[in-house]
């Protein structure tokens, strides 16, 4: 496959910088500024989440906002930290030690960089919506359970889930009751403020101007409520170590002052006295090269495309790969770990009225103000309330109602759903592996046996639906004798409704002559009906006598397959074949 050397198709600042106004300056500033504001105590949450100190939470949640600005197609998202990407992190990468989360950058950047410039994009097809919400469902326990510690005012648990409840619970009595109260203070406060921000009330025409400006700050309050919460709680446990009354909460502590280095990324690290080379690196962070860059397109690539779609514009899945790839990569250069596109804050920068990807430059400033001058108020950031705001986001994951929806469309799809679920809670590689080879198992059986109607009586109208490959000629063979030459009596003629059979293969057609042969030695008359023009083309090369395709019979019966419904019996396989559409959820 060819790289792609368009390079003015790569830059779409292009397109729109020339047209820029005032009034889009004006709207960016705004949205960026409101994206911002969520973002930074998300950052230092997810810094924490991703097993690393807070301040690497913002790190990375400056620069993809840049490379996007430049080479992103899509006006709406906003790239940086999500609760996803930072349980990733935490999985492939090593507490405490930013030198595997910077690799995981680098190379998952490289990756998706490369699969952007050769048009790769497609891959991610092959990972179905039923192992995608597996997945993100699973993500969501495993995230949320490992805030109950932080909210209960414990430390040094263990990295896997199982483990750390088990710990959490055995230590319970061990609790600090004023992280209790403020954990559960936080998390309700959330999600009330959750709630005000659906309101349909905030989104109705006033014709008063103070109720519109009230409705505004409402609204702006219940927006970035994890900046509100997370300033009030800070200023609590100031106020209460300035007065010599601290010790109450379990805070942060000290943190790096100041902006990451941009150097070059260092892919070694040190255990004690001795070197981990990059390749060492690699080797123990094995499937994290594989999931993480495809995990992070699959968040990014559907949040584009749903605001895309909303909001009538249309984005490049090959150049947001290369705007992902290279927003990694070169984050890595700042020390940050990977990064994707947020729901949530892709949400707040549409309804903020964001007008080209220059917001995320303001948002992006933001976050570099927040790192120069108030990073020494960060060490008093209750531990509770950064793990109130990632239980909080990471809440309204799990998506239950999927599973109502699958049953009632198509049961089988609960297999790959429910052995992502399970085994991501184990595994994430070997979850959303699994989870996969479930739904290409469950691909195969629908081709091996095709969706086939028979009725039986003095004619027998066989109908195919869709497609017909060489794996399933065996299965129609089979079927075909049972309701006719296996039958106690024989129909006179057979009739094969092609009308819905849109491609066949070589094994096909000579499996047709096969069929035709045995009916004819049974003498049984057989036709092909309405078969497309491009299907008969090819049985006609294949040997099939013209003769033998007449749309007549039931052109003259329209009714003669309709009308015995209820006497047909139907030769199917219990998974039809539907549509397929990505669906992801992030925070």
């Amino acid at each position: 496959m060819r790289c792609t050397l368009d390079w003015k198709s790569r830059f779409p600042i292009a397109k729109w910088l020339p047209n820029y106004t005032w009034h889009s300056l004006q709207c960016d500033l705004i949205a960026g500024i409101t994206v911002g504001l969520m973002v930074i105590p998300q950052g230092l949450a997810y810094g924490v989440l991703a097993g690393l100190p807070p301040q690497y939470g913002l790190y990375n949640a400056f620069m993809g906002s840049f490379i996007y600005c430049i080479l992103g197609s899509s006006k709406d998202i906003t790239l940086g930290p999500t609760a996803i990407m930072s349980l990733m992190v935490a999985t492939y990468g090593r507490e405490n030690d930013a030198h595997y989360a910077v690799a995981l950058s680098f190379f998952s950047g490289l990756i998706q960089l490369l699969m952007g410039l050769f048009s790769l994009g497609f891959i991610v097809r092959f990972i179905p919506i039923p192992v995608i919400s597996g997945f993100t469902s699973s993500a969501a326990i495993i995230i949320g359970c490992g805030q109950i510690p932080g909210i209960l005012g414990m430390s040094g648990m263990p990295k896997n889930l199982v483990p750390r409840l088990h710990k959490t619970f055995s230590n319970i009595i061990k609790t600090n009751h004023w992280d209790v109260i403020l954990g559960i203070a936080c998390v309700l406060l959330l999600e009330a403020l959750r709630r005000v921000n659906r309101m349909p009330v905030l989104y109705k025409r006033d014709s008063s101007q103070s109720k519109r400006i009230m409705k505004k700050i409402v609204w702006f309050v219940s927006v970035g409520r994890n900046a509100v919460i997370v300033f009030f709680t800070t200023f609590l446990a100031l106020t209460m170590e300035t007065h010599g009354d601290g010790g109450h909460f379990s805070l942060t502590g000290s943190i790096k002052k100041g902006l990451p280095t941009f150097e070059v990324p260092k892919l070694s690290s040190h255990d004690g006295n001795s070197t981990i080379t990059t390749m060492q690196i690699l080797t123990q962070i094995e499937g994290g090269l594989i999931v993480l860059p495809m995990i992070g397109f699959l968040e990014s690539i559907a949040i584009a495309k749903a605001f895309a779609r909303k909001n009538k514009y249309k984005v490049d899945p090959s150049q947001e790969l290369i705007a992902l790839g290279l927003a990694n990569f070169i984050g890595a250069f700042c020390s940050a770990y990977p990064v994707t596109g947020s729901f949530s804050r892709t949400a707040v920068n549409s309804i903020s009225g964001v007008a080209t990807p220059l917001g995320g430059v303001f948002t992006g400033g933001l976050v570099i103000l927040a790192l120069g001058v108030l990073t020494p108020f960060f060490q008093y950031i209750p531990q509770a309330a950064l793990g109130a705001v990632i239980l909080s986001s990471v809440i309204h994951m799990v998506d239950y109602k999927l599973v109502k929806k699958i049953w009632q469309t198509k049961k089988t799809d609960l297999l790959p759903f429910f052995v992502t679920f399970c085994l991501c809670l184990y595994d994430i590689a070997t979850g959303i592996m699994c989870g996969i080879l479930a739904a290409l198992l469950l691909l195969i059986y629908r081709l091996v046996v095709p969706r086939i109607d028979a009725r039986q009586q003095e004619v027998t109208v066989i109908k195919i639906n869709g497609g017909l490959t060489y794996v399933g000629i065996e299965y129609l063979i089979s079927k075909i004798e049972e309701v006719s030459i296996l039958c106690d009596v024989l129909p006179e003629v057979v009739i094969i409704d092609c009308s819905n059979m849109s491609e066949i293969d070589y094994t096909v057609s000579q499996g047709f002559l096969q069929i035709v042969t045995d009916l004819q030695d049974n003498d049984i008359k057989v036709y092909f009906s309405h078969v497309q023009h491009h299907v008969k083309s090819m049985l006609l090369d294949a040997g099939v006598e013209p003769l033998l395709f007449s749309d007549d019979y039931l052109d003259e019966h329209p009714n003669l397959f309709k009308s015995c419904e209820a006497e047909s019996v139907s030769i199917e396989s219990p998974c039809c074949d539907h549509e397929q559409r990505f669906w992801m959820t992030s925070v």
